[in-house]
């Protein structure tokens, strides 16, 4: 089972010990899990720019940071520039008619 309290985290890639914080903190403030729809037991979290992919055993609770990579955009970030070019076409057509 998964624990907030006393989480290791496996570094197999060897990602510098900041990332590494950064997923633990991430996970310790109960940061939304993204299950992964192919692959049991497998996540992606998405903290402060960065997208965290990895494994937590079933057996022991014990994470595996499998990948990381900074976000191009914040969720809020690309939400908003969609809006926008959405809104910027709907206002564009109506005003040439």
């Amino acid at each position: 089972m998964f624990s907030r309290e006393n989480i290791r985290i496996e570094n197999a890639r060897l990602y510098p010990s900041e990332i590494v914080n950064q997923l633990r903190t991430a996970l310790a403030n109960g940061t939304e899990l993204h299950a992964d729809e192919f692959r049991v037991n497998f996540y992606d979290l998405n903290s402060e720019g960065r997208t965290y992919f990895i494994y937590i055993s079933p057996a022991n609770g014990n994470v595996t940071l499998i990948a990381t990579w900074a976000q191009k955009y914040t969720s809020t970030d690309a939400k908003s520039v969609e809006q926008h070019t959405w809104w910027r076409r709907i206002t564009e057509h109506i005003l040439a008619a």
